[in-house]
């Protein structure tokens, strides 16, 4: 999977590698491999999102993440013109989610009952590895929002400021500064909001008549 994240260099790359024909194709006839391809990228961007260091060449390279983002973006809209998948798409994306947890933590503060057997005790290492989580759609879209104000990656970093920062980019109405930017900044921020967009356009698949 790694591969369809490290290796593009651009968005033309993206849509190339993912034609348009072979995403019906994979859809209709290895819909699994499909879900494990939406799972993988989802999970890689939420991970490179919430690194300490992002955005890091190395740790979590932005490259990365901007070819998960393209990815999805590329993908849904094929996602959305399949009303077989309502159903799936609606629990997929808006269902209860558990996902397991990262580092280790907790497992030496664990409570092992008398009673218990091996099985029981490994069963309860086996649950204590995993935690509650928001929609796979409800998260995604907390974190674009988060990348469209993230220093150094869509704005500035600012003096006395986290690493996000919700500030208005360009001067208007009740605000009289513009936010310095550069080229590649307002790149990434359209490429999210490209996503973004993607998300809300179910109803453009949606017939007429429904």
């Amino acid at each position: 999977m790694q591969q369809f994240w490290e290796l593009p260099e651009s968005e033309a790359d993206v849509f190339s590698l993912f034609s348009p024909a072979d995403i019906r194709r994979i859809r209709d006839e290895a819909f699994d491999n499909l879900e494990t391809l939406l799972l993988a990228v989802t999970s890689r961007l939420f991970a490179l999102v919430d690194h300490a260091s992002f955005p890091h060449a190395e740790a979590a390279p932005e490259q990365d993440t901007l070819n998960c983002i393209r990815i999805l973006t590329r993908i849904l809209p094929f996602i959305y013109e399949a009303d077989q998948l309502e159903g799936w798409e609606d629990s997929f994306f808006w269902g209860a989610r558990r996902r397991r947890k990262r580092g280790r933590g907790g497992s030496g503060s664990e409570v092992i009952f008398d009673e218990s057997t091996p099985e029981d005790q490994n069963d309860k290492e086996q649950e204590a590895q995993f935690e509650e989580a928001k929609p796979l759609a409800e998260e995604l879209i907390d974190v674009l929002i988060r990348l469209l104000y993230h220093s150094d990656f869509s704005i500035p970093r600012l003096p006395n400021k986290g690493k996000v920062a919700f500030t208005i980019w360009q001067s208007g109405v009740g605000c009289n500064t513009t936010l310095s930017s550069t080229t590649e900044m307002e790149s990434r921020r359209m490429e999210v909001l490209r996503l973004l967009l993607t998300l809300a356009s179910k109803s453009m698949y949606t017939p007429t008549s429904e």
